[in-house]
């Protein structure tokens, strides 16, 4: 292996495999650097919104849904999805985009490798120096390529169980008066059920501790099996300030392209990865699709303002909704 390379991806998460997939069998020769030992294991609940409409995944790896129950303090609704939701586990989504990219040649993957520093024309890395001609940060929520670039982030918590248990429906629990705007979910797995709960920044008076005890309390309520070893968390960054800067590119949570409220990233990473793969290869290309989600990021992110600073109105807000989704669904 060379160290000159057209393209260095860092990180081999859903958005640096999707950008390096636009590459694959060309002439244009791709590092893509990844620090972990195995591709695709991610804190993350999972969920395939419809934003991932364009994309095909394995059917014996998801589960879909057409319908999922809304809990407001103890009383349950049933909303009709005008659209399936489904679910993957973060490990399948990986090897699944890793097989398509995993016999071109002109890939290179450094599995195992820390990146130390960049520069304007290389990344230093613990195995050696690489040289490129454009850069695309997916490196996550604290990456080294956004810091590098000096744009600020935002981040909020995500903590989840993996239960063994096994659940059918995709539950979302609200409780305004003790949680705020934050929410406890359960997403339904083919093996398994990840249960999780968010934490957002300016939360006035839940912590990380409170959140995790709240997020516990409801699995023993609710006679779940959960095992200390099996807690996870992660920050997202949600503070979006731009994906192109001159040779270097931010796609995914690096970019900020995470929905704060709903805690939604996959849609956002395969959008943006492989739209900034199809606009090196093509500097003309408008990239569409972004534009397209970030139309949705904004929208959300509105609605969520006036949603969490208004607590004594999340629950006809909550209503609204579920009668919203269930009348959009019957039309």
């Amino acid at each position: 292996m060379g160290n000159k390379f057209d393209v260095i991806i860092i990180g081999a998460g859903p958005a640096g495999l999707k950008c390096a997939e636009q590459f694959k069998y060309s002439k244009i020769s791709v590092l893509l650097i990844e620090r972990k030992k195995i591709i695709g294991p991610k804190t993350c609940a999972g969920g395939l919104t419809d934003l991932c409409y364009r994309y095909d995944f394995p059917e014996s790896k998801v589960r879909v849904f057409n319908k999922m129950m809304i809990f407001i303090r103890d009383k349950k609704y049933e909303v009709k999805l005008p659209f399936p939701l489904r679910t993957i586990d973060r490990y399948e989504l990986g090897q699944h985009l890793l097989n398509k990219i995993k016999d071109s040649k002109n890939i290179t993957i450094l599995k195992e490798t820390t990146v130390r520093e960049i520069k304007r024309d290389r990344v230093i890395t613990d195995k050696g120096e690489f040289f490129y001609k454009n850069l695309v940060g997916t490196d996550g929520s604290s990456s080294v390529v956004r810091r590098f670039l000096g744009l600020p982030s935002k981040l909020s918590v995500g903590m989840i169980y993996k239960i063994p248990q096994m659940v059918n429906d995709l539950k979302i629990y609200f409780h305004p008066k003790l949680l705020e705007a934050i929410y406890i979910w359960i997403f339904p797995h083919k093996d398994h059920t990840n249960i999780g709960i968010g934490l957002h920044p300016n939360s006035k008076k839940m912590d990380f501790r409170k959140t995790k005890e709240v997020l516990e309390n409801f699995l023993k309520e609710n006679n779940f099996t959960y095992f200390e070893k099996d807690f996870e968390s992660a920050t997202l960054n949600f503070c979006y300030k731009g994906c192109i800067f001159g040779n270097i590119f931010l796609a995914g949570d690096a970019a900020g392209l995470v929905s704060k409220f709903k805690g939604e990233g996959i849609s956002y990473a395969l959008t943006s990865g492989e739209e900034i793969g199809k606009r090196i290869i093509n500097p003309d290309y408008k990239m569409p699709e972004i534009n397209r989600v970030l139309r949705v990021k904004k929208k959300e992110e509105r609605l969520g303002k006036i949603f969490e600073n208004v607590p004594f109105l999340q629950e006809y807000f909550l209503k609204l909704y579920i009668k919203f989704f269930n009348k959009l669904s019957s039309s």
